[in-house]
């Protein structure tokens, strides 16, 4: 029930840290790189505000361990990190491998956290997209066949 809990505290952090990257991120447009390193920068920053979200519900499957009655990972090394860093990779991008399951509460948070990477994920889409548009990266095919 603690997680149930938790869950909101870790949607502001994930959100806020998200929302930190981009901050910074859309500085970059305004720089006078090239194009492709505008964009390469952007999308290598926002793989990265991924992997720092990822991390932090990983730190919790790690922890919830310590809490009598959360559930439990079967399957999941409790002495080896990257499990559960494995274990949060598939639930932040919904993939839902079927050699991981949850049993108890803290299956709530595998799949609140699915939702949660969605919306994070469907975000940096969405900004890329602006990106791209800001820095007139895609031209609509009108504007092609004029220029000819």
């Amino acid at each position: 029930m603690i997680l149930i809990i938790l869950f909101p505290f870790l949607l502001v952090l994930t959100v806020t840290v998200h929302y930190g990257f981009l901050m910074r991120l859309k500085a970059i447009l305004d720089t006078e790189w090239e194009q492709s390193i505008k964009l390469i920068a952007i999308i290598c920053g926002l793989f990265f505000a991924h992997m720092v979200e990822v991390v932090i519900y990983a730190f919790v499957y790690y922890f919830a361990q310590l809490i009598p009655g959360v559930g439990e990972l079967p399957g999941i090394n409790y002495d080896n990190w990257v499990d559960f860093l494995y274990f949060s990779f598939v639930a932040y991008s919904s993939l839902g491998a079927g050699d991981l399951s949850s049993l108890g509460w803290i299956k709530i948070i595998y799949g609140l956290e699915a939702i949660n990477g969605l919306v994070l994920i469907t975000w940096s889409a969405s900004f890329s997209l602006l990106a791209m548009n800001r820095m007139h990266f895609c031209h609509p095919s009108s504007e092609s066949s004029s220029m000819e």
